[in-house]
């Protein structure tokens, strides 16, 4: 009967610890905050792509000259730490690189919990005329916002800064997810480009290496080959 109650008591342990270890894990992390990650669709079997589909000025995000005769293209994640420390450097592209207009394309990274929601913060403030003043402001505060339960309140806040003037309609358009289109077709074609992470870099369709020590000169270094002139 002893035998029989401490078997028992093993089971529902086992059990018990299982549960755990499912609640703690990373894949349900993935999808639970603010239901924000979870409202975008993970194709990882997409058709391959073997170059990024063209720039669109009346699509993506630029800075620069649409005209320009060479195309530098960031597929990057709003919460990557990466992607905030090399902001600053990507921002000279435009100027830096000979006759480059700079393009900007949605990696998310379903992983970072506050990922999707910065995202459409940016999408938000873009829809009244301050999207890369946002996206900036959103790499450069990243650390006071990736962690907190519900960031809405520090995007609105940004928002404020940069002189959006209808935050109520900045709110609006967060909560309601209007601008989940762009973030999409970025996870897709990054799936379809097989990237293996954040920042990913294409230059006249050619991909560029990211290393730690990354440098303004050493990616003009790299492209070099690849300009149109």
């Amino acid at each position: 009967m002893k035998k029989g109650i401490t078997i028992t008591i093993i089971i529902l342990l086992v059990l018990g610890f299982g549960y755990f270890l499912f609640k703690i894990s990373p894949q349900q992390e993935q999808v639970q905050p603010g239901g924000y990650n979870a409202a975008l669709t993970e194709h990882p079997d997409i058709a391959a792509l073997n170059s990024p589909p063209a720039f669109d000025p009346s699509v993506d995000h630029y800075r620069g000259d649409p005209k320009a005769k060479n195309v530098f293209i960031e597929y990057g994640d709003m919460q990557c730490p990466y992607c905030a420390e090399y902001n600053p450097m990507l921002v000279q592209i435009a100027t830096a690189f000979p006759d480059t207009v700079f393009v900007f394309r949605y990696f998310p990274l379903l992983q970072h919990r506050n990922t999707v929601e910065a995202s459409l913060a940016a999408e938000a403030a873009g829809a009244q005329g301050k999207f890369w003043e946002m996206h900036d402001l959103i790499f450069a505060k990243q650390s006071d916002w990736e962690n907190l339960d519900e960031p809405l309140d520090a995007f609105t806040q940004y928002a404020q800064q940069v002189g959006v003037s209808n935050l109520d309609q900045f709110k609006n358009e967060i909560q309601q997810k209007k601008s989940l289109a762009p973030l999409q077709k970025g996870l897709d074609e990054a799936y379809a480009l097989k990237l293996q992470g954040t920042p990913s870099y294409f230059f006249n369709n050619h991909p560029l290496s990211v290393e730690a020590n990354a440098s303004l000169e050493k990616l003009k270094q790299e492209a070099q080959p690849y300009f149109n002139k």
